[in-house]
């Protein structure tokens, strides 16, 4: 079995630009009879960029997307990006 949570990890600033990853983490696992086998990985999927001009989000690629397309693809994280970015709550977002 397998279960993926993707979530905004920790905003840090630095020199006034504020950089919050998003992490996918997976957990899978396998038993066989009385033993149970596990893996976990945490990877980079997204990373926001919130500068006093702008808000930027980068794929793990390097591709830059909108947040809109950002929220699309991963809805789980909306309410936490929305706690974090006040951005998202301007119309047409």
């Amino acid at each position: 079995m397998q279960k993926e949570v993707v979530l905004c990890e920790h905003t840090r600033e630095v020199m006034g630009v504020r950089l919050t990853p998003v992490v996918k983490s997976t957990l899978t696992w396998v038993e066989m009879g009385e033993t149970m086998s596990f893996y976990a990985s945490r990877q980079p999927v997204y990373l926001l960029i919130e500068s006093q001009l702008d808000t930027r989000v980068l794929r793990v690629t390097g591709e830059e997307i909108t947040l809109q397309q950002m929220c699309s693809e991963c809805p789980a994280i909306r309410e936490d990006l929305v706690a974090g970015f006040p951005a998202l709550l301007t119309p047409g977002h």
